[in-house]
């Protein structure tokens, strides 16, 4: 071999070297990044455990962000759950959506059906808290269809899927199919030895037998869920135990047995952090106490516990209002339909090209005739939007109702000088003051039952002295109130259509938006849209 020939050979070698020197050294770099973040997600779970939420969820976003880095999904989607779970649990709704749906993504982007169980899962347990119930029931639904095409089945995590199942039922009060999902839980979770699925599946059979009134049976289950707790044989017992506690308490309370109740109360709370106070579970506690402590007439206590109440539920749901509108703009996304569409997917969509061009005719003929009424009816509002902001400025100067610009009727039956209907119309302006009009439950019978009246009589002295029916009366109040606060409040435009009903006492947006235009004569996202513009403009 010549001198040539020998540097050649000999440079290949060095080089083979190096390069294999160098893989292995980034594959050593990357098994180290690996064991890193797998670290970091079982330190977020055992600080979420322990009850440390924001060092678990400051975990959790480092092992997803390193997750990305590395191009991991499997472990990408670990991270997800966790950050949910430990967000759902510190009461930060608007990021464990946020969470779950991201795990959800991933999972459907991988075709992994046991990850995206485990992301059903929880987003069953969060829907019902911002009062999704019927999405909780169809998601469940939809993830039973998945448990046997998974490697769940029959597990422990089929247990803890059973578990959320059930209580999108609950939430219900659909007992009768809750209580099926119950016994195949308890069944699979007493051949696994799953003591804190028993522990769930135990007090929701108790639930069941409460709502049944059978009473021996309710507290058959229900106690025998205690005795694995007071056996300390499952982690961080102390919700578990906050909600094995309130069902007893709510079985003797039932039976009027009020002293039992309380002392059952008051042994689970007596530990409670300051923290903890503001969750679902401890807010009814406190006002079961109170309940029992009214039917005994201690009124002390009870406006105590009242206060106390008051207090968190203010707290709760301010945390709500943000993770209530994040999910009516992730709904918009409607995943529903997504679900729908997976099912399916073997239906014929191609059509021919001959039929998609006269679509696209179509479709231009149309947009440019759409466009033409739009531009028209753009005008129209401005102006109509225009003249509303006017005259709610003129009218808030002088203090004065949207309504009252009516022109009043010339005959009335009702005589003024009457003091019973004079003392009636003075407590129902009371009711208004108080905005009364915006809770879900105000009708004729309940405003009747404030004003200490009868609702014929209200009803009449309404159509006769408002000029209008009580729905319209009642509706006009809110679609005033909604006009003047979404003027003055920009965090209120913020908030959905869906929620700004709910806001306002109305059933549904639909009900809300036909009352809207009906008022105005434009819509509610117009309305809004063009409030924004003009705030910007003048800033």
């Amino acid at each position: 071999m010549n001198k040539k020939a020998r540097s050649i050979l000999l440079g290949i070698i060095f080089f083979l070297i190096g390069y294999n020197s160098f893989s292995q050294q980034t594959q050593n770099t990357k098994e180290t990044k690996e064991q890193t973040l797998k670290r970091y997600i079982d330190l977020a779970r055992e600080l979420q455990i322990k009850e440390k939420y924001q060092k678990s969820i400051a975990y959790s976003l480092d092992a997803a962000i390193l997750s990305k880095e590395l191009n991991n999904d499997s472990l990408l989607f670990r991270a997800y759950m966790q950050l949910g779970k430990s967000y759902l649990y510190s009461w930060n709704n608007e990021k464990a959506i946020e969470a779950y749906y991201n795990a959800l993504k991933v999972a459907k982007k991988n075709e992994d059906i046991d990850h995206e169980l485990k992301a059903y899962s929880g987003l069953i347990a969060f829907l019902p808290t911002v009062n999704k119930k019927d999405k909780a029931v169809n998601f469940s639904l939809y993830a039973l269809t998945l448990v046997d095409k998974s490697s769940i089945k029959n597990t422990v995590s089929h247990v803890k899927l059973l578990t959320v199942i059930c209580d999108a039922f609950l939430a219900k009060e659909d007992y009768e199919t809750m209580l099926s999902y119950v016994n195949t839980g308890i069944h699979l979770a007493e051949e696994l030895h799953f003591d804190a699925g028993l522990v769930d599946l135990y007090i929701k059979k108790g639930k069941y037998y409460r709502h049944q009134q059978k009473w021996e049976e309710a507290f058959y289950y229900l106690y025998k869920s205690k005795d694995i707790l007071e056996e300390g044989k499952i982690e961080s017992p102390f919700f578990p135990t906050i909600n094995t506690s309130g069902a007893i308490a709510g079985c003797y309370y039932d039976q009027e047995k009020y002293d039992e109740a309380i002392q059952e109360l008051l042994n689970s709370t007596v530990d409670v952090k300051k923290e903890d106070e503001v969750k679902d579970n401890m807010i009814k506690a406190y006002e079961l106490l109170a309940d029992c402590y009214k039917k005994k007439e201690n009124y002390k206590e009870v406006a105590f516990f009242l206060d106390k109440v008051n207090v968190l539920k203010d707290t709760a749901r301010a945390r709500k209002d943000a993770a209530v509108n994040r999910f009516h703009e992730e709904d918009s996304n409607n995943l529903l339909s997504e679900i729908e569409a997976l099912q399916h997917q073997g239906k014929e969509q191609k059509k021919t090209i001959s039929y998609m061009w006269w679509v696209i005719l179509l479709v231009a003929i149309a947009f440019l005739l759409i466009s033409f009424l739009y531009i028209k009816k753009q005008k129209a509002n401005r102006a109509t939007f225009n003249t509303l902001i006017e005259k709610i400025t003129t009218l808030e100067a002088n203090k004065k109702s949207i309504a009252s610009d009516k022109p009043k009727s010339k005959t009335k039956n009702i005589r003024l000088d009457d003091e019973t209907i004079k003392s009636i119309l003075t407590r129902l302006e009371k009711l208004e003051e108080q905005e009364y009009f915006l809770k879900s439950t105000c009708n004729l019978r309940s405003v009747a039952k404030k004003i200490k009246t009868n609702s014929t009589y209200l009803s009449q002295i309404i159509n006769k002295h408002k000029e209008k029916s009580f729905n319209d009366y009642i509706s006009d109040l809110r679609i005033e109130y909604v006009l003047k606060r979404l003027k003055n409040d920009e965090k209120f435009r913020m908030f959905s259509i869906k929620a700004i009903a709910t806001e306002i006492g109305y059933k549904s947006a639909d009900s809300f938006v036909k009352h809207f235009k009906k008022k105005t004569e434009l819509n509610p996202s117009y309305y809004i849209k063009q409030l924004n513009k003009m705030d910007a403009s003048e800033n």
